[in-house]
C-alpha cells in the first residue's frame, strides 16, 4: 500500500506519483501538463474563395495529452535502479488503454490513456533520479472514478377503482418506470443502458429534454439489450447487433449536468420470476468534466 505524500495522487498501472511506495521510494510530481484545463479545439474551417473569412464548421476537442515529470528518491542505490526498471515498464502493453486515476482535493477522476512518448530517466544523485511520463487519452473528457448505477423496473399499474365509488376516483397508480440520474460533472456524459426482459417495445425517454430511444423488439425473460450511447451501439446478449430495432424517429441523448429524469416504458411487460432477475432498465454512467 503506497503512502500518500501530497495531493494530487496520480496512479497508472501499479505506479503512483506523490506517494512513497512499499519499497521506500518517494515519487514526487514536480510538473503536470495537460491534466487540468481543456485540450485545444480542433477547428477545420474552409476559406471562402475570393471573399473574406471562412465557412463556419463545428469544432471538436483534440485528444488529451498529459505529461508528468518529477523526481524519485530511493533509500539506497540498488532500490533506485530497481525503481528505474519498474518505471520504464509502465504501460508496456500498447494494445489496450489503461486508466490514469487522479485523486485531488475535491474529486477522484480518471481518463483512459496510452503511452505516447518514451519514458525519460536521468540520475541526479546516487539515490535519486528525475523522471517524465507522457500519455494520451483519445477521449479528452475526465470522468469520475466511481461508476454510478441505478435501476427502475418495468412500469406496472396498480388495481383499478374500488366499489362502492368514492370521489375523487382513483384509477390506480403506476409504479416503476421512472428515475432521476444525477451527473455531478460540468459537461454531458454518455450512459450505458441495459434493458432486461421480459418486455416488448421498450423506450427510454428524457423528460427534461427531447431525447428518445425506442426499440421495435420483444425481449424474453433473461434477455438483455445493451445500448451504448457513446458508441451508438445496440447489442442483444453479448454479441448480436440489434441496431436495426432502433426506430427511425429516435434521438440519442446524453445525461446533462445536474438531474436528469428518465422515463422507461414498454407496450407490455412480463412476470417477475426472481428478485435478482427483474425486467426493467439499468443505467450505468460516470460524472464528466472537460
Amino acid at each position: 500500500m503506497n503512502e500518500q505524500l501530497q495531493l494530487p495522487v496520480y496512479t497508472v498501472d501499479d505506479w503512483s506519483g506523490n506517494t512513497r511506495d512499499n519499497r521506500g521510494v518517494e515519487w514526487w510530481v514536480t510538473g503536470d501538463e495537460g491534466w487540468t484545463g481543456s485540450p485545444p479545439p480542433r477547428v477545420e474551417l474552409t476559406d471562402r474563395p475570393q471573399r473574406h473569412g471562412a465557412f463556419d464548421a463545428a469544432s471538436y476537442r483534440s485528444p488529451r495529452v498529459i505529461t508528468l515529470e518529477g523526481v524519485a528518491i530511493a533509500p539506497d542505490r540498488r532500490t533506485k535502479e530497481e525503481a528505474k526498471d519498474r518505471f520504464a515498464a509502465l504501460l508496456a502493453d500498447g494494445s489496450a488503454l489503461r486508466p490514469l486515476v487522479v485523486r485531488e482535493h475535491t474529486a477522484t477522476r480518471r481518463v483512459e490513456v496510452r503511452l505516447t512518448d518514451e519514458s525519460r530517466l536521468r540520475d541526479t544523485t546516487p539515490h535519486a533520479f528525475e523522471w517524465s511520463l507522457q500519455v494520451t487519452a483519445p477521449d479528452p473528457n475526465r470522468y469520475s472514478a466511481r461508476q454510478h448505477t441505478r435501476f427502475t423496473p418495468v412500469p406496472t399499474r396498480g388495481p383499478g377503482v374500488d366499489f362502492p365509488l368514492t370521489f375523487p376516483l382513483d384509477f390506480g397508480r403506476t409504479s416503476g418506470g421512472r428515475f432521476t440520474l444525477t451527473n455531478a460533472g460540468t459537461i454531458p456524459t454518455a450512459p450505458v443502458w441495459h434493458i432486461d426482459g421480459p418486455c416488448e417495445n421498450p423506450a427510454i425517454q428524457e423528460l427534461n429534454g427531447d431525447g428518445l430511444l425506442e426499440f421495435d423488439i420483444s425481449l424474453t425473460a433473461r434477455q438483455r439489450l445493451t445500448v451504448d450511447v457513446d458508441a451508438r451501439t445496440v447489442v442483444l446478449g453479448s454479441a448480436t447487433s440489434r441496431r436495426a430495432s432502433l426506430r427511425a424517429y429516435s434521438r440519442w441523448f446524453p445525461l446533462r449536468p445536474g438531474d436528469n429524469t428518465i422515463l422507461f416504458r414498454t407496450t407490455r411487460g412480463g412476470p417477475d420470476p426472481r428478485p435478482d432477475d427483474r425486467p426493467g432498465l439499468h443505467a450505468r454512467w460516470r460524472d464528466a468534466w472537460l
